[in-house]
């Protein structure tokens, strides 16, 4: 070779494929140096999935790979009864794994014993997990993780009795979803570290006990995310997330669970020691009868004027609102975004 190694991989760091598999075949030693990358994030669906698993779990290779997987993303694996299959990975790849996001079926026992000698994970996604998990176990396999970060509970029931459990300490992002319970809700101890806070497919819960986590922890929430459905809300309960969550720079919020009140003056005051942050607000629907006309375009644009929302930037409103954007009400609404710098779309 007449350039240095270390050249040679820079200029391979600056190719449209970093980890192509051609630049394996250059010489043994680049060989070696990019297997690690490209072991770092495997790409597997359900064509490749079961050959990875009989590629890395010979014992010729048990040494080989045992710190090179970071990522291991199982999205797109549909599978079922093959919990042997994610446990063996999660142990095999315990000592590097910092990204786990589970796979879109069962995630029973085995994985979640597994899970505890990861001791670096950063992210536990389980949000596609159909198979009910239950909670002390799913936190008695995270209490070995003292650096995760984003944790997203599994969209199946979840049972739990004992609801002081000890959260990682270095949480800032978590989806709930699920069976989880008013009480779970109300009495559990969350972190004051998280500012990313998610509600998804959780029948049982009420605005009631939202609202009592929110005076909680809302002060440090800057991005809130309330999804549909979530059947036990009240048309108005989240009126008041204002109100609990005066750091908010992100909302996406249902138009099913709010009325014209969430930008009324005594629920959206101006903030005195500092402008209110909110950069995104997004107004979804599901497109229920009635619910377009919950809010009107002139009750943001008040709010706007009032410079009640001095920072917002991007405002999306969903199509099956029905609001006339060719009508007076909805093209000033647009100028003043326009004035502003920001925009006005549609989902």
């Amino acid at each position: 070779m007449v350039l240095p190694f270390e050249i040679i991989l820079r200029i391979l760091n600056f190719s449209e494929e970093a980890t192509c598999m051609n630049h394996l075949l250059i010489c043994k030693a680049v060989y070696i140096m990019l297997l690690p990358r490209l072991y770092s994030s495997p790409q597997l669906n359900p064509t490749n999935f079961s050959k990875f698993v009989e590629v890395v779990s010979l014992p010729k290779n048990k040494k080989r790979f045992k710190n090179f997987v970071k990522c291991l993303d199982l999205s797109f694996i549909i599978q079922s009864g093959k919990n042997s299959f994610v446990s063996k990975l999660l142990r095999r790849f315990s000592f590097s794994l910092e990204i786990f996001v589970a796979s879109q079926t069962s995630f029973g026992i085995s994985p979640l014993i597994s899970l505890r000698l990861c001791h670096n994970l950063k992210v536990l996604d389980l949000r596609l997990v159909s198979e009910t998990v239950n909670l002390r176990e799913l936190f008695s396999a995270i209490k070995a993780a003292p650096f995760l970060e984003q944790l997203s509970f599994p969209r199946s029931s979840i049972t739990c009795e004992d609801y002081d459990l000890e959260w990682p300490e270095s949480l800032w992002y978590l989806r709930l979803q699920g069976g989880i319970s008013n009480q779970f809700l109300t009495d559990s101890h969350f972190p004051q570290t998280i500012t990313t806070l998610e509600f998804s497919h959780c029948p049982n819960i009420t605005g009631e006990s939202i609202n009592d986590l929110l005076i909680r922890i809302g002060y440090n929430l800057t991005k809130l995310s309330i999804f549909y459905p979530m059947p036990c809300l009240k048309g108005n309960s989240m009126d008041t997330v204002f109100l609990y969550c005066p750091q908010l720079t992100y909302l996406y919020i249902n138009i099913e669970y709010i009325t014209k009140d969430l930008f009324d003056e005594e629920l959206l005051p101006p903030l005195e020691e500092y402008e209110r942050p909110l950069k995104t607000l997004i107004v979804d629907s599901s497109g229920l009868l009635g619910q377009g006309t919950k809010i009107h375009p002139d009750d943001l644009t008040i709010a706007i004027c009032e410079d009640r929302l001095p920072c917002l930037q991007s405002l999306k409103v969903s199509l099956m609102l029905g609001w006339d954007f060719k009508s007076d009400a909805v093209q000033y609404l647009v100028s003043e975004f326009d004035d502003r710098g920001g925009s006005v779309y549609t989902l």
